[in-house]
């Protein structure tokens, strides 16, 4: 597999809150994508600190165990446990820091191995999974406009114009505890991981087709190459927020 990641602080925003890491070792690839809240200080520490405590858990743990030895069911309390070691590490600096108070991230990770691929989110940070049937989302938000939708009040696209389409019911490090829902991905070719920045913008239509855009010489296009237009689409449509995209792909 391949892989490719990028940040961007879009358009009106001051600083980057969002942060992401992407990295594979013998038998794996991790890819984590975080969008901070908190105020200017707060969320950009908050993603940071998530995504390095997250990362670490997953590497600690691959380092001791061979990820071949891993089944589904394993990975998924891997994810579980490095969510919670992510939510402690945020929720107990922003107790330390009155300037901090408060302060959460949304996540979104993802593990490949042989036994297959797992996700976890807490948020609405989204996962994508494009296969024969096209594009998907995986994940599922933990928002009030999803809430809104789930009861029947509202339709998805009514959703991506509602006022309070930012309001999320669930946020790494708000509280001490939270839990985050785990999914098995299958029958897919790229699996794509993203803040809302880029799909407040870019629509579920255009962004599977930048994810399969082809270069001038008829070949599919670099992976560097299709995150780069999403971004930079994003950006053409407003860039309202911070944008961060990870693909990763099948050879």
């Amino acid at each position: 597999m391949r892989f490719y990641g990028r940040t961007d602080i879009g358009l009106k925003r001051r600083n980057n809150q969002d942060s992401y890491a992407v990295f594979s070792r013998e038998g794996y690839i991790c890819a984590i994508v975080c969008d901070g809240m908190g105020g200017a200080k707060g969320g950009n520490i908050a993603s940071g600190t998530a995504v390095k405590a997250f990362a670490s858990v997953i590497r600690k743990t691959f380092a001791q165990k061979d990820p071949a030895a891993a089944d589904g069911r394993a990975i998924k309390a891997l994810l579980r446990s490095a969510a919670d070691a992510a939510n402690r590490e945020v929720y107990e600096k922003a107790l330390s820091d009155e300037e901090l108070d408060g302060m959460g991230t949304t996540i979104v990770a993802a593990i490949c191995t042989d036994a297959g691929c797992f996700a976890i989110n807490i948020g609405d940070s989204r996962l994508y999974k494009r296969g024969a049937s096209g594009l998907k989302q995986v994940s599922k938000d933990h928002s009030f406009v999803q809430y809104l939708i789930d009861k029947g009040e509202i339709t998805p696209a009514e959703a991506a114009f509602h006022p309070n389409k930012n309001i999320i019911l669930r946020a790494l490090g708000v509280n001490s505890t939270v839990e985050g829902d785990c999914y098995t991905i299958k029958e897919f070719e790229q699996l794509l991981l993203c803040t809302d920045g880029l799909t407040n913008h870019v629509t579920d239509l255009r962004i599977e087709e930048i994810m399969t855009m082809q270069a001038p010489n008829g070949r599919r296009a670099s992976l560097k190459a299709r995150v780069d237009k999403l971004i930079e689409e994003a950006n053409a449509e407003g860039g309202s927020d911070n944008i961060t995209a990870v693909i990763i792909e099948k050879d």
